[in-house]
């Protein structure tokens, strides 16, 4: 059977089982790339998901964000051992942390993400944003530990804003998406998009056990304040204005086809971005990881870029959760395979199948993608 049809049927299985809709790309296993998409774009009106679709990828945005930080650093704009005192000099701890220290979660500071109120009319500047972090606890050490954060991502896109001038997404724009050539990857907090063109997302608020509302993520809480907004129900809810653009920043504001995120990945890893020296400061430089919430795949920390594990083989990339989306993106460098899968379902509840199914789904993927002996080659993508 070609891997077309054997990544279709998987993709079909996993939207049966509950997920609304998906798409998933698939680039350097086959003579031209795969684009397959399953599901409904909109459970109101019945409209399928389609390959032009946007879908919201979360943490995703990071390694964009990430990659231009490091383009800066290419030209000389920047040092990665810059204390970012010379930017935020009231920042507690700013003489000792570093500008790397800002993308490969190791700054120590606090996070903003769990006490985050959600109001869809708000709109957040990244100070504010920065504000609120310290409001949810002191900072630790930094370069004590590398524990997943936000805070030094939001930190990061002001930083880019300050050395080029420009906004954010103008930055993202003119240095990782233009050189690559990917027209179907925006930054909402700071530029328009085509919003008619984004699926909308569906979240699930499952009532806890009772005596549990207060448990943490890592016990399956909720990751997000919901509850002004959202009642407990078991069926999905619709969320896809839930979570202000503004409010997610640099830390994950960006939405885009499946086919750009693949491309994208393809094009970092494979060293078509940055120079060959700029390229492995971003990605071998690893740091292990402390995690804060579970039902993740990631395993230690570049700058912008994780190894992550699907069915026994140690990739690239980054995963993203909004309310109502999830993303994953990988690559292998060894092969050039590059996978992007997005969803327009998921859960506050991290261990929920809704949250964390789509690891199943890639283990699936690439154990079919990475098995030894030829594959048969393919007819252009749908």
């Amino acid at each position: 059977m070609p891997v077309s049809d054997e990544l279709q049927a998987l993709l079909d299985a996993f939207v049966a089982r509950g997920i609304v809709g998906a798409s998933l790309s698939v680039i350097g296993a086959t003579e031209t790339p795969l684009l397959l998409v399953a599901g409904l774009a909109d459970r109101a009106t019945g409209e399928p998901v389609t390959a032009d679709r946007l879908f919201k990828i979360g943490s995703c945005t990071k390694t964009f964000v990430a990659a231009t930080l490091m383009s800066l650093l290419q030209d000389g704009a920047v040092s990665l051992t810059t204390p970012v005192a010379e930017w935020f000099p009231d920042l507690p701890f700013a003489d000792r942390i570093r500008v790397r220290q800002l993308v490969d979660h190791s700054a120590g500071l606090p996070e903003f993400e769990y006490v985050m109120p959600m109001d869809p009319g708000r709109e957040w500047t990244p100070a504010q944003i920065v504000a609120l972090a310290y409001t949810a606890g002191p900072p630790g050490e930094p370069d004590a530990i590398c524990t997943y954060n936000n805070t030094g991502y939001v930190l990061a896109g002001m930083l880019i804003e300050r050395l080029t001038g420009q906004s954010l997404a103008a930055a993202i724009r003119a240095r990782v998406l233009a050189p690559l050539g990917l027209t179907d990857i925006f930054a909402p907090a700071g530029e328009d998009y085509p919003h008619g063109r984004l699926v909308r997302g569906y979240y699930h608020r499952p009532a806890p056990p009772p005596g549990a509302e207060a448990r943490p993520v890592s016990e399956g809480g909720e990751m997000w304040q919901t509850g002004g907004t959202l009642t407990y129900s078991d069926d999905l809810q619709e969320t896809t204005a839930l979570f202000p653009m503004t409010g997610a920043y640099a830390a994950g504001d960006m939405v885009g086809t499946s086919a750009d995120l693949a491309r994208f990945l393809a094009g970092l890893v494979g060293g078509r971005l940055l120079s060959a020296g700029i390229t492995s400061e971003m990605i071998d430089n690893r740091r292990p990881g402390t995690l804060s919430t579970p039902g993740t795949r990631l395993v230690a920390s570049g700058a912008g870029v994780w190894s992550m594990r699907y069915a026994g083989h140690d990739l690239l990339g980054h995963q993203g959760s909004m309310p109502g989306y999830v993303t994953v993106m990988v690559a292998h460098r060894p092969s050039g395979i590059a996978v992007a899968l997005t969803t327009n379902t998921g859960s506050g509840n991290r261990l929920s199948f809704y949250a964390s199914g789509l690891h199943g789904l890639m283990d699936d993927v690439m154990a079919r993608l990475l098995a030894p002996g030829p594959r048969p080659l393919e007819p252009p993508a749908r």
